[in-house]
């Protein structure tokens, strides 16, 4: 499996709320970076807590996607275009993302969020 493929499989792992098979797309020991303006952001390391983080997604959206539109092929790195959506009972918004993702093994090792989370703010505080 290419590392554009263990992103795909991560993505539609995500988007089904199947975190058991998520969890088989990261080592161990991975790294996930978003800002830490947001709820659970900042540097989290390793898998479980990780994954713990995406699972407390419905405590702050009602509704909430990242839809990829684009994987990019870096070698080690995999860069996934698209949009992300959420809502909640104070409104909802859309922007697009960014995330770098890097893969060794055919696991995600480190990944890094990059969106407008000043849309996402305005709608937790």
């Amino acid at each position: 499996m290419s590392n554009v493929d263990t992103a795909r499989s991560a993505y539609d792992a995500f988007g089904r709320g199947d975190l058991a098979a998520l969890q088989e797309t990261f080592a161990e020991d991975a790294v996930w970076v978003t800002s830490d303006e947001l709820p659970l952001g900042g540097e989290v390391q390793g898998r479980d807590q990780i994954l713990g983080n995406f699972a407390q997604i419905p405590n702050y959206w009602d509704s909430f996607s990242v839809d990829p539109e684009q994987f990019i092929d870096a070698g080690e790195y995999v860069i996934v275009r698209g949009t992300q959506r959420a809502s909640n009972e104070k409104g909802s918004f859309e922007a697009p993302f960014v995330h770098v993702l890097e893969l060794q093994d055919g696991k995600t090792v480190r990944g890094e969020f990059f969106t407008d989370s000043a849309k996402a703010v305005k709608l937790l505080s």
